[in-house]
């Protein structure tokens, strides 16, 4: 009896309102424990662990590398130029996040491949993010400024170069397998050769030997590749750009590679 006085007079001691109180104050407690897990999952979350120099994600899958060579010893035409923005457009619409791409032109100054021009991944557009874990606006800047339009400028700076007085095709994919510029993360790796074909350098040339310039080449090693060929026409080296060249370089290219296909661009 003594006993549930006791407890009779425990509960009295809290009246209805403060029993609503302190239901209100742990309530509001587990929702603040909720949302502080919430936050740090979302602050730990695999998409938001990227470089903020090359965009690449260490946490996510990388399903592709796109590595572009472009020749710019001539000017490109303008259909040219068109084309091989379209081709660009085509490779990032398909291309997943956080694909690499890494786009190099030949250059005459080191008788190669140029530093990289670009060399990012592809982040993601803002499309699919959702407005609870990230800020779209700020996603979508970001793709738009760090992405889109350096490789815009950097394409436009490529194709505008031309009257370089060699062509070291040979030498720049050379230079793709030998400074290790595929990427160990990617699962594909897909190189897109932009030329003329018209190689021009001490390896060989094209002007003197005809195909047996390409004939003659060395091997290299760019088994990890899908390569595809952008050729652009010349009017001025008709007489070069033969059957028998194409059939030079699809010989050499199939035992480098894995080649898809050779592409002529008119000019």
């Amino acid at each position: 009896m003594a006993a549930a006085r006791s407890r009779a007079r425990h509960r009295s001691r809290f009246s209805a309102e403060d029993r609503k109180g302190l239901a209100v104050i742990a309530v509001s407690l587990a929702i603040l424990a909720l949302l502080a897990v919430f936050a740090l999952t979302v602050l730990r979350a695999p998409e938001r662990n990227y470089d903020p120099v090359s965009l690449c994600n260490p946490s996510l899958p990388r399903f592709a590398q796109y590595i572009v060579v472009i020749d710019a010893s001539d000017t490109l035409s303008a259909h040219q130029a068109h084309f091989l923005k379209t081709h660009l457009a085509g490779l990032l619409d398909k291309a997943a996040v956080n694909d690499r791409f890494s786009v190099f032109v030949l250059d005459d100054h080191y008788n190669g491949l140029s530093e990289p021009v670009v060399d990012l991944c592809k982040p993601n557009a803002g499309r699919d993010v959702s407005a609870l874990t990230a800020n779209r606006q700020f996603v979508q800047a970001l793709y738009r400024e760090r992405f889109e339009l350096p490789l815009d400028r950097a394409i436009a700076s490529a194709v505008a170069r031309g009257d370089q007085p060699v062509s070291p095709i040979f030498e720049a994919l050379s230079d793709v397998a030998a400074l290790n510029h595929f990427d160990p993360a990617a699962e594909n790796v897909h190189l897109t050769i932009v030329s003329d074909m018209i190689q021009n350098s001490r390896a060989g040339s094209v002007f003197k030997l005809g195909p047996a310039a390409v004939d003659g080449l060395p091997l290299i090693d760019l088994r990890r590749a899908r390569t595809r060929v952008l050729w652009l026409d010349r009017e001025k080296y008709q007489q070069y750009q033969t059957a028998e060249l194409q059939a030079s370089w699809k010989d050499y290219l199939d035992s480098v590679s894995r080649l898809e296909a050779i592409q002529r661009v008119r000019n």
